[in-house]
């Protein structure tokens, strides 16, 4: 999916050639994960006069990270975000901008603001 986000519109093979810039898979699999993409709802076709198929993201980026996130939340770490943000600070690299960021956004939260 990410390939497909940060390319907007596009074919298989741009999709093949994006994904390999990270990590080599065979094009069969790609396409193959193209159309289960598809089948689900993810992806849709674009009308064109070209000869393949292009595709562009059916459902946003931020909308599959929240049901992520959620999911692993309720797995992970028995439906508890504090548990999760505990994992996080404990093992994950955080530099100063990322602590004032994140004291940005608990102030916003206590405020009532989410975003």
């Amino acid at each position: 999916m990410n390939a497909v986000w940060n390319l907007g519109e596009c074919t298989s093979a741009e999709v093949i050639r994006e994904y390999r810039k990270t990590r080599a898979l065979a094009q069969t699999t790609i396409r193959t994960v193209l159309a289960n993409l598809r089948r689900k709802g993810f992806v849709e076709l674009v009308p064109t006069t070209e000869r393949g198929f292009r595709f562009r993201a059916s459902v946003s980026r931020e909308r599959v990270a929240r049901r992520m996130v959620r999911w692993v939340v309720s797995r992970l770490f028995e439906g508890s975000p504090m548990q999760a943000i505990q994992y996080l600070l404990k093992d994950e690299p955080m530099n100063d901008e990322d602590l004032v960021e994140l004291r940005r956004m608990i102030d916003a939260y206590r405020k009532g603001s989410r975003k």
